[in-house]
């Protein structure tokens, strides 16, 4: 089973474990629906309420050019505040998925080299502004429509949203979430956030769920446990220790069972490493990460499960060291 959670400012994916959790309370790339309060005349730009009692700062264009005080717009963040200055915002809204990038123009625009079928095809198929990227014909046919599906549901939710009362108002929170719903065969977002429900449904199986809490989640919440905690406990009195110094990350895989056995050795290596991946996503374990496991009489045979079963493009394994410690380093997306 693969769900999403949204709790308030938490996120979270979990496949058969928790995958990945982190917290998003940045409102760069947001929409709203905003009511300009001002037109600054020496500055060219307006002051919008953009949600309740929160200033922003808008640029005036040929687009915008006809506003005046107490008029709605939608508008989307491009820069948060820094100090006393007032986020930026644009009336250019742009949704993207991997190979896709809608804006609200009238420009169509294929990147790379496109066969002239490819673009007759997809010019008499959708309605579309912005820009196709040379990947998007590559993916079979049912990926295409997912990602073209994303995009259109989430026009049609703020197209439908902005009608409603109170303005201003948030309409749209750009969410981590969003990749892997467009990677993934989720079957479903469980939520305590509204407009996060209402922003969703429509491409998903949402439940909302007003006192749902990540930490009380009986499929978590060992895995919550064990990220916070310095020693995580195995099956058979093993355990590992992952400690954080100033250089780097130092894992040490103990055990306290008196078995002399190779395969048992290997085994509680392979264990502790799966346990380990998992929590350099959940610890957010960036940059060089040293494992001292059970020793093998064959390092081969674990650095094959390495190779095979441990390494990501973010992870890279650098082999054993002098001291026969695993070595790696990890990269992690932002």
């Amino acid at each position: 089973m693969k769900y999403l959670f949204i709790d308030k400012n938490t996120w979270g994916y979990y496949d058969d474990e928790l995958k990945l959790l982190g917290d998003y309370d940045s409102e760069l790339g947001n929409i709203y629906v905003a009511k300009i309060t001002k037109y600054d005349k020496k500055l060219d730009a307006f002051f919008i309420e953009y949600d309740k009692k929160k200033t922003g700062f808008l640029n005036n264009t040929k687009f915008t050019k006809n506003l005046k005080p107490s008029d709605e717009i939608i508008v989307q963040m491009t820069k948060e505040s820094i100090g006393d200055k007032y986020p930026k915002f644009t009336t250019k809204i742009t949704i993207e998925t991997e190979n896709l990038k809608y804006t609200n123009g009238d420009k169509l625009t294929f990147e790379g080299k496109q066969k002239y079928k490819n673009i007759d095809d997809f010019k008499q198929k959708y309605t579309f502004t912005g820009i196709v990227k040379e990947n998007f014909f590559k993916q079979e046919n049912s990926q295409q429509e997912k990602e073209m599906k994303f995009i259109v549901n989430k026009l049609h939710y703020i197209e439908t949203e902005k009608k409603f009362l109170p303005i201003p108002k948030l309409l749209y929170k750009k969410n981590p979430v969003d990749k892997i719903i467009q990677e993934e065969d989720v079957d479903y977002l469980i939520t305590n956030d509204r407009i996060v429900y209402r922003q969703y449904k429509g491409i998903l199986n949402v439940k909302f769920d007003e006192n749902y809490d990540y930490t009380y989640d009986n499929l978590i919440s060992r895995d919550i446990i064990d990220k916070n905690s310095e020693i995580i406990k195995l099956n058979n009195n093993a355990e590992i220790v992952i400690q954080k110094t100033e250089a780097m990350w130092v894992v040490d895989v103990n055990s306290s069972q008196m078995i002399m056995s190779e395969d048992y050795f290997h085994e509680l290596n392979t264990k502790a490493l799966k346990k380990i991946h998992q929590m350099i996503y959940l610890k957010k374990m960036v940059g060089m990460v040293i494992v001292d496991c059970v020793r093998e009489s064959d390092n081969k045979k674990l650095s094959d499960f390495i190779e095979n079963e441990f390494c990501e493009p973010n992870i890279n394994f650098h082999g054993f060291s002098n001291l026969n410690l695993l070595e790696f380093t990890v990269k992690l997306d932002k």
